[in-house]
């Protein structure tokens, strides 16, 4: 008998490791208020609570409840049947209080002879943003061998960051002037226009915002809060005034390194890049760099020099 229970016992820790260690997330919630009984490491993290066990779906993921997960967890319950979904876009509120959108692989599974019911799945937010980067980078592509106008060219290679960000970024380029000198408005399709406005012809300099600075260093600038930092001391209240709290700015650049521009990503908020941010960057940064050339080259070839005798 001791044996057994010995065995029984063995079993369930080796369950319990492989549970709480498996790379899909995983959960279990319980009767009518669908109370959180088990949760392993992948869903704490998923959802960026640590504090789940023994608390109610409606009190310790609010966000998921106002998204009617709870319905189709109480709907499965009744049913007994299982709900599936594949790439299911949902919003977690992590403990920093920022949103961020999610893309999950989901089963929720009755479990038998029980009230419980038995959360997994996978997050491929990735698999699925990367799917967009290629289909939209395509789309950029065409756009300038079609010829199309810079600032539409230019538009859409931004979208691409604000689509596929997780948090809220709002993209801008600027283009260094032929003087070197001043950048001018490129393309900042969610920016307030009277900000875009405001900052055209801007002159370089070791001290000029973001974009400013950036495109005189030749080198990334990196100001998580506006407010404070020392580089936009002339330019906060304009930043400030249209709600804009952060930067980070990043020189696009030709092959022999020279500066032709720049790429921003604001915030509403202060806020240190991301990983999955500055992912994007080279990507735009490259991208950007060859548009801005090609419609350069274009326009050089449409001067056309005095002929002899003219």
């Amino acid at each position: 008998m001791l044996e057994q229970q010995a065995h029984h016992s063995s079993e369930a820790e080796r369950l319990g490791s492989l549970f709480e260690h498996a790379p899909g997330f995983m959960a279990v919630v319980e009767g009518a208020d669908l109370r959180f009984t088990v949760a392993n490491a992948a869903f704490k993290k998923l959802v960026g609570r640590g504090d789940l066990i023994g608390r109610p779906l409606v009190e310790a993921l609010p966000e998921l409840d106002d998204q009617g997960i709870d319905e189709m967890l109480v709907g499965v319950a009744r049913s007994g049947q299982a709900f599936i979904a594949h790439a299911l876009p949902l919003t977690v509120v992590r403990e920093n209080l920022v949103p961020e959108e999610l893309v999950l692989d989901l089963v929720f599974q009755p479990i038998p002879e029980s009230s419980g019911i038995f959360i997994q799945g996978h997050d491929v937010t990735d698999d699925k943003r990367s799917e967009m980067l290629r289909t939209a980078h395509a789309k950029v592509l065409g756009l300038a061998i079609s010829d199309s106008p810079l600032e539409q060219t230019l538009g859409e290679l931004i979208r691409i960051v604000e689509t596929t960000s997780s948090t809220g970024v709002l993209g801008s380029i600027l283009l260094l002037d032929g003087d070197g000198k001043t950048l001018r408005h490129g393309a900042a399709p969610s920016l307030p226009k009277a900000y875009c406005e405001a900052i055209d012809g801007t002159e370089i300099g070791a001290c000029v915002g973001s974009c400013g600075t950036a495109a005189y260093l030749g080198a990334a600038v990196y100001v998580s809060d506006i407010a404070t930092d020392p580089l936009w001391a002339d330019f906060k209240e304009l930043a400030l005034s249209h709600g804009l709290r952060a930067c980070w700015s990043i020189p696009i650049l030709t092959r022999g390194r020279e500066v032709i521009g720049t790429f921003a990503m604001y915030h509403r908020e202060p806020r240190e890049p991301t990983f999955r941010d500055l992912m994007l960057v080279d990507l735009v940064t490259q991208t950007a760099a060859l548009v801005i050339d090609r419609e350069r080259a274009h326009a050089a070839l449409k001067v056309v020099p005095p002929q002899p005798g003219a």
